[in-house]
C-alpha cells in the first residue's frame, strides 16, 4: 500500500542543501549554473504556485532538513525571497534507501517526442521554460532565423526583381 506523505510548509531557514550530512548519504550529485539556473528562477517566480505540486523532499536532520529532492529549487526560492517553502518530510529511512531517493528524484524515465514538440508547440515557449532541444541553438539564434526568414527577398527567375520568399512563380 501507499502511504502518504503530507505537505508542510518549511521556513528556508531551516532547509539545507545535501552536503553530505547524512550519514552513508553523498552530497547531491547535481549542479546548475548559468542560463539553465536563470531559467529555474524566472520560472519559480513566474509559477510559484508549482512548488505546491512539486514540493521539496526533505529529511529531518538535527532541528532542520536536509534537501534530497529539489536543492536546485531551493537555491532559486532563497534567492527569490521566499520565505516558506512546501515540503515532503520523509520518514525515517536506511541510507541506501535515502541515496536512491536522491538520484531516482532526478531521473527522466520518458523521453520527447521532438516532432510533437515541434508541430503542437511554440518552440520559443518551451526554450524559455528551460526545455533543452537538441540541435536548435539558443533562442537568440532562433528568434533570429525566425526575424531572417521573415524578411528574406528572393529574385524572380524571369525578371530579375525583389520578391517576398513565399511568393509562388
Amino acid at each position: 500500500m501507499i502511504e502518504l506523505i503530507p505537505s508542510q510548509l518549511i521556513p528556508t531557514s531551516k532547509l539545507f542543501l545535501n552536503s553530505g550530512q547524512l550519514e552513508g548519504v553523498p552530497k547531491n550529485p547535481r549542479f546548475i549554473k548559468d542560463e539553465r539556473y536563470t531559467k529555474l528562477l524566472r520560472s519559480i517566480q513566474d509559477d510559484p504556485e508549482m512548488l505546491g505540486a512539486r514540493e521539496l523532499l526533505v529529511y529531518a536532520y538535527k532541528d532542520k532538513f536536509v534537501v534530497l529532492g529539489g536543492n536546485m529549487r531551493l537555491r532559486a526560492c532563497k534567492e527569490s525571497g521566499i520565505k516558506e517553502i512546501p515540503c515532503k518530510v520523509l520518514p525515517v529511512m536506511s541510507p541506501d534507501k535515502l541515496r536512491s531517493i536522491v538520484i531516482k528524484d532526478n531521473v527522466a524515465f520518458g523521453s520527447d517526442d521532438f516532432d510533437m514538440l515541434a508541430n503542437d508547440w511554440d518552440i520559443v515557449e518551451l526554450i524559455e521554460w528551460g526545455m533543452e532541444i537538441p540541435s536548435l541553438g539558443s533562442l537568440e539564434d532562433i528568434e533570429e532565423e525566425q526575424d531572417n526568414t521573415k524578411s528574406e527577398k528572393s529574385t524572380c527567375p524571369t525578371c530579375g526583381q525583389g520578391i517576398d520568399k513565399d511568393t509562388p512563380f
